[in-house]
């Protein structure tokens, strides 16, 4: 029998975050080996984590991830103490949801000990670390002591070997998944789509953490090129983040607020519904500067039910959408690019609905949660 498992985050639901969601639904289906979690403290507001997992919370909270801080150093020591006291319980491998800050206090927790430590690779921690001298230094003795890497991304993969060293071998790609009987394309959108839209107009929506790679400002951009040609489009803002005063500006600048709708911050109850109210999702990352998207759990969402996707095609998301086949791929920095993009799938039903069913046949076929918790079991 593999020994057990111990996985520490952060984040981790109720909270929302995409890592705690894809840790969650990954460890969820293991079989064979019992899987506890160390989590962060999660906000009073939420409801408490209803899940099969044994869930232990405490305070992660520092201002930053290094050791320079007393208080930072004391989130660390903190978090190393509580997976010594797990240790005692039961031996197992500790499963880290990132490098830092986690896996910093699994190193320390372990650090004469002789076990083990695997940590999750999201690709934008990365770009993060190497900000600081403090940070890349430490990343790097977190990286190189791990006994396995886990990668959400052939690109992210391929970023921590050239830049950080750490060999090939060690680092494992694990793919997220998507629950495709939650998001599928009989879901019932009528109720949200008559919030922001008639029947014959064109619904781009946008699901995500309101930040600048994220392109919902490029999207505004395009929109207010497209709207002479395209009367019925519309778009949806799911998400809420540091961004939101400034595209709340740029929908007043362009003359948007008659086409643009904010829907807050994204709900679970409310995520199978958005999606099954869209026509095409649209999320055109690019890198600003250190910082990109790993991944993109939200292409495979919408794919899984049956909408096309556009995306930028940099960071790990030309793996999360197939260009020409299940969606098309962009320049996340030129407007008249993705204004292209987004004219082609509003004017074209035809292609709306094959993106549509290619996306949903590549989505069952490729990314399984049962396939990725299959995946990362194998890792050794």
């Amino acid at each position: 029998m593999k020994p057990g498992i111990l996985v520490v985050s952060e984040v981790f639901p109720p909270t929302i975050g995409g890592s705690g969601a894809l840790l969650e639904n990954v460890y969820r289906r293991l079989t064979g080996r019992r899987v506890r979690v160390l989590a962060q403290d999660a906000p009073a507001a939420l409801p408490p984590y209803d899940g099969p997992l044994e869930v232990s919370r405490l305070s992660m909270s520092a201002p930053d991830w290094g050791v320079v801080r007393p208080s930072s150093l004391g989130r660390h020591v903190r978090v190393a103490r509580a997976i010594k006291g797990a240790l005692r319980q039961e031996t197992a491998v500790v499963h880290c949801a990132r490098a830092l800050p986690e896996g910093l206090s699994a190193a320390m927790a372990l650090a004469g000990r002789g076990g083990k430590y695997i940590c999750w690779l999201h690709g934008e921690e990365l770009g993060f670390a190497s900000t600081s001298r403090e940070l890349t230094w430490l990343a790097r003795r977190v990286y190189h002591g791990a006994t396995a890497v886990i990668a959400n991304s052939r690109n992210s993969a391929g970023l921590l070997t050239r830049n950080w060293g750490v060999p090939e071998e060690k680092i494992h790609v694990v793919y997220p998944g998507v629950d495709a009987e939650r998001f599928r394309p009989e879901n019932d959108g009528a109720a949200m789509r008559s919030l922001v839209a008639g029947p014959d107009d064109v619904v781009f929506l946008s699901v995500g953490r309101l930040q600048r790679r994220k392109g919902h400002d490029m999207v505004l951009k395009a929109l207010a090129r497209l709207r002479s040609r395209v009367p019925g489009a519309r778009y949806v803002i799911v998400g809420d983040g540091p961004h939101q005063g400034q595209l709340e500006a740029d929908v007043h600048a362009l003359g948007l607020t008659d086409i643009v709708h904010f829907a807050g911050p994204a709900r679970d109850e409310d995520m199978a519904a958005w999606y099954a109210a869209a026509d095409v999702f649209v999320m055109p990352n690019r890198s600003d500067g250190v910082d990109f998207e790993g991944f993109g759990m939200v292409f495979l969402e919408a794919a899984a039910a049956g909408k096309p996707t556009i995306g930028g095609r940099s960071g790990g998301v030309p793996e999360a959408v197939e260009d020409g086949v299940t969606g098309l791929l962009v320049d996340g920095a030129d407007v008249g690019d993705l204004e292209k993009a987004m004219a082609a799938l509003a004017e074209s039903p035809e292609l709306r609905q094959r993106y549509g069913i290619a996306g949903r046949e590549r989505a069952l076929r490729r990314f399984s949660w049962d396939r990725a918790a299959r995946d990362m079991d194998a890792v050794p």
